[in-house]
């Protein structure tokens, strides 16, 4: 039986790797999205507990070097945050950038998978057909080889 060699493995080989190229680029966006959300949470969890500290401290009294204190923080908290949005906002581009390129990538491997596995089964069907006419012309043999010669016909 003739061995099956699939004429673009090489192709099919750097798909795979153009693949796991474009999954890693997927996990490492995610990542830095993650981060940056925990940091964005990490700063909302600062502000809120700026502004609960200030109503327990505001209680009966006013200190204007205390408020001073608080609005400069809770400017810097805002600020904070609006960076952090924005960043968020890029890095969430960059991971939908990034799911479509492994989309992509995967797609072109399935397309290549799959007409490997069509010729496969062409393969298997012609080395099928190929041995069934081998056992059949074997078996044309046997029968004509141990069969009793035919008796001519007189005139």
């Amino acid at each position: 039986m003739r061995r099956f060699r699939f004429s673009l493995e090489s192709v099919l080989k750097v798909r795979r790797q153009a693949e796991e190229a474009r999954q890693r680029d997927l996990a490492d966006a995610k990542a830095s999205r993650d981060r940056c959300l925990l940091e964005l949470a990490r700063l909302e969890g600062d502000l809120g507990g700026l502004l609960s500290e200030r109503g327990r401290f505001r209680q009966g009294r006013l200190d204007l070097n205390a408020e001073a204190w608080h609005d400069q923080r809770q400017r810097g908290l805002n600020a904070g945050i609006g960076r952090v949005g924005s960043v968020l906002r890029g890095l969430e581009d960059a991971l939908e950038a990034a799911r479509l390129k492994a989309v992509e990538a995967a797609r072109e491997r399935r397309v290549l998978e799959k007409l490997e596995e069509s010729q496969l089964r062409n393969h298997v069907f012609k080395v099928d057909r190929e041995e069934q006419g081998l056992l059949d012309d074997l078996a044309q043999r046997a029968v004509s080889a141990f069969s009793p010669p035919s008796i001519p016909a007189e005139l």
